[in-house]
């Protein structure tokens, strides 16, 4: 049984990050909760509502923040939301994520009639955009607030419908990135609309996994809409972007770094201590508790040995390391599991990190 002690928190999540970016001591780890969905049960919300309410949306994270005590709050379009708003149609559950049911670009020649939507009204864009303005009211005093986006590769895909823009990297190369032109440039312009805000903003790339494509297809087709998206953020004046790419990245965590990216999410099917020895030098990483495996069907005593075993390979990343999920928080996940892993994070994330304390 450990003797390490839970420490009350000496900082707010505000605080604790500047101290982590800027190099300084901080109390204990951050820790990112990915709470996304699971948010519409601490108020008796449908799903959809947290993406179709300003109020509701709004309301959750509140929420989330005084039961779970979150150290951010995130809002988004999610990741169909820029394809949303060029034309493609997303279904709503009630008690599960939106999906795309139909295709925008089903012909090649539909490419040609679409263009740039409004970047503030666009699709759910004026959702998104109220509900971050009243977060940084209500807890940016408190707590980061940041938008995520969709990056261009997986838009494309909810654009066109993955498995056939798939095939469009090898039979029609051209039109795939006429296709990724105007996915980054729509992304663009929201951002540029978000950064207006005293927001962070960050990216979400499921699609361009090493799981689905290959290193030299993600060169190509991922890496200068990435890095172009990227680039804008900082330009704007916000931090560096984290970057989220699920599966099995190993073999594009360089060309991830490459793109500017001042965060690494990095997914559960890859090792921390590899990523750490890979690109620690260059990125900060994030991650990698398991959703599924230790959240949702462990115990709280499987939270904590997760988190233990995420520090132990990590906590000496040269350029830092925060402890989260590598993913989104399953909607059902049981709140036990949830406190314990903030728990977890004050019991053996004390700054400075002692590995005596996590061995």
């Amino acid at each position: 049984m450990s003797t390490v002690e839970i420490k009350k928190d000496q900082m707010t999540a505000k605080e604790r990050m500047k101290a982590f970016a800027e190099g300084k001591p901080y109390d204990r780890i951050p820790c990112n909760l990915f709470i996304g969905d699971h948010a519409a049960r601490l108020i008796g919300a449908k799903v959809s509502d947290l993406h179709l309410s300003v109020e509701k949306a709004v309301e959750a994270q509140i929420a989330a923040h005084e039961i779970y005590e979150t150290e951010g709050a995130v809002v988004g379009p999610g990741l169909g939301g820029i394809a949303e708003a060029i034309g493609s149609k997303l279904e709503f559950p009630d008690n599960g994520a939106p999906f795309v049911s139909d295709y925008v670009v089903k012909e090649y020649e539909d490419l040609d009639r679409l263009s740039i939507p409004n970047p503030r009204t666009g699709g759910r864009f004026s959702i998104i955009l109220e509900a971050a303005e009243r977060l940084v009211e209500a807890l940016g005093h408190k707590i980061p607030v940041a938008i995520s986006v969709p990056g261009p590769f997986s838009t494309s895909g909810n654009l066109r419908g993955t498995e056939k823009f798939m095939k469009d990297l090898y039979k029609n190369p051209e039109f795939a990135h006429k296709l990724l032109r105007l996915a980054t440039d729509t992304t663009i312009a929201f951002v540029r609309e978000a950064a207006k805000l005293d927001v962070n903003i960050n990216i979400g790339e499921p699609s361009a996994s090493g799981s689905l494509i290959s290193r030299k297809q993600f060169k190509e087709f991922a890496f200068p809409y990435l890095k172009e998206l990227v680039d804008e953020i900082k330009a704007l004046g916000k931090p560096a972007p984290s970057l989220h790419i699920c599966g099995n990245s190993k073999n594009i965590w360089d060309y991830m770094a490459d793109t500017g990216a001042g965060l690494l999410s990095i997914d559960d099917k890859v090792d921390l201590e590899e990523a750490k020895h890979a690109v620690g030098d260059r990125v900060v990483l994030v991650g990698n508790i398991r959703p599924t495996e230790t959240m949702y069907l462990g115990k709280p005593k499987d939270v904590e040995e997760n988190v233990k075993e995420c520090l132990k390979k990590a906590y000496d990343n040269p350029k830092g390391y925060i402890l989260a999920l590598e993913c989104g928080l399953p909607i059902p996940t049981p709140p036990e599991n949830i406190h314990a892993l903030r728990d977890s994070a004050r019991k053996y994330g004390q700054y400075p990190l002692n590995p005596e304390n996590f061995n």
